[in-house]
């Protein structure tokens, strides 16, 4: 039996509609499965999950002990993609745990919401622990350009030993409270830099040697964020040829 001829073009219109459902739904599932990494708000530990937020879900990332890739800020876009695969627009840390002992490894634990509009939020820096309660202070020596050129210890207040610097090398220390530091390294001079630290931010210490009347004397710089951070990172991917302009600049 053949179907009335009148029946064909309702049958293509209908298939037509089906086939524009279908991909309305799967556009819509798609939008809401798949939100952008970058448009996904990042809470921290003290502040609030805005009211009619819907929660997805909670997962744990980091590993103080063997994974490689851990510091924050890689802790934070991996926790932004977890929240975006499954739709959510804010990541609500829940607990952070520092590094310990010598590993770099920050430890998190979050929930993930989805907001139907997300509120203005005034936010750290991307790579400050949202629950810092310290200021970190980092310390770093370019690539000399001389042979057997002294290292040198630096030491913050009285005595205490922060860090050796020599060519190269690269280190940090969290201070926990605000207030005046005084930071000081000595071979035939003594050299001071004073710091007025204030927790939650990041002082970066340009270490480096000048020519003194018998010894290099020690140099100590606080440099701006942008190129402190810069020239810290080359130091820890071990890149070259920035020693010699550096070295130029305070001989």
């Amino acid at each position: 039996m053949t179907c009335p001829e009148i029946n064909f073009p309702y049958f293509h219109c209908m298939k037509s509609i089906v086939f524009f459902i279908s991909a309305l739904l799967l556009l819509g599932y798609t939008h809401i499965c798949c939100a952008q990494a970058d448009s996904i708000v990042v809470l921290p530990v003290k502040m609030k999950v805005p009211d009619g937020a819907n929660k997805l879900g909670s997962f744990t990332l980091g590993n103080n002990a063997t994974e490689t890739n851990c510091d924050y800020e890689a802790l934070i876009r991996a926790a932004k993609d977890k929240a975006a695969a499954v739709g959510g627009n804010i990541v609500k840390i829940t607990e952070l745990i520092d590094p310990a002992f010598i590993s770099k490894c920050y430890k998190i634990k979050a929930d993930v919401y989805h907001v139907a509009q997300l509120p203005q939020y005034k936010l750290p820096a991307a790579d400050t622990p949202l629950n810092a309660s310290y200021a970190t202070l980092y310390f770093y020596r370019l690539k000399d350009t001389m042979a057997f050129v002294t290292a040198y210890n630096v030491h913050m207040n009285g005595d205490s030993i922060v860090c050796k610097v020599r060519s190269r090398s690269r280190d940090s220390v969290n201070v926990y409270a605000d207030g005046q530091e005084a930071l000081w390294a000595a071979t035939e001079r003594r050299t001071e830099l004073k710091l007025d630290v204030k927790t939650g931010n990041k002082y970066y210490i340009r270490c480096g040697l000048r020519k003194g009347e018998i010894r290099m004397v020690p140099v100590l710089e606080l440099v701006n964020n942008e190129m402190g951070k810069t020239e810290y990172e080359q130091e820890r991917n071990h890149k070259k040829n920035m020693g010699v302009e550096y070295l130029q600049q305070v001989h």
